[in-house]
């Protein structure tokens, strides 16, 4: 007996991703709020006890607007998706739970300095790792940005 299928493929819905990036507002603020507390000078006990409240703030922010992007803005469809757009989205989708796991590591050694104190070498290992972080986050949204506009684009064809 012959079964007929439908190959499912990853893309995004362009304007629903695009408003939920630009709605969040409580994670580009943290996130801007834990690049200057970064970029700062100052005593290191002071800076590691703020990246411990950011941290903990932005990793919150960031699970909801991974959640949603993944609910409402990755869609999987049937039918003929552009290839590079559906490895874009699946190369984009993936780095959620990279992103998100180094960032549950960076809460954790926060936590872990605030509890056996702040030494100034291991305040800089967080900042280090914190900007490090920061980076690859950038790189993740323009990455979802360039795809944004790749499948709006192709939508309108």
């Amino acid at each position: 007996m012959l079964m007929r299928t439908n190959v499912m493929t990853l893309t995004v819905n362009p304007a629903f991703l695009q408003e939920i990036k630009e709605s969040n507002h409580d994670l580009w603020s943290t996130l801007h709020e834990v690049r200057q507390t970064c970029d700062e000078g100052g005593s290191r006990a002071e800076i590691a006890k703020r990246l411990v409240r950011l941290l903990d703030q932005l990793r919150d922010h960031l699970s909801l607007q991974f959640a949603l992007e993944e609910s409402y803005g990755y869609i999987e469809c049937p039918g003929v998706i552009e290839r590079r757009i559906s490895e874009a989205a699946e190369r984009a989708q993936g780095q959620h739970c990279r992103l998100f796991l180094q960032l549950t590591d960076l809460c954790e050694l926060a936590e872990e300095l605030q509890y056996r104190g702040f030494a100034a070498s291991e305040v800089e290992r967080l900042i280090g790792e914190t900007e490090a972080f920061d980076v690859a986050l950038q790189q993740h949204e323009r990455c979802e940005d360039e795809l944004i506009e790749v499948a709006y684009f192709d939508m309108k064809r």
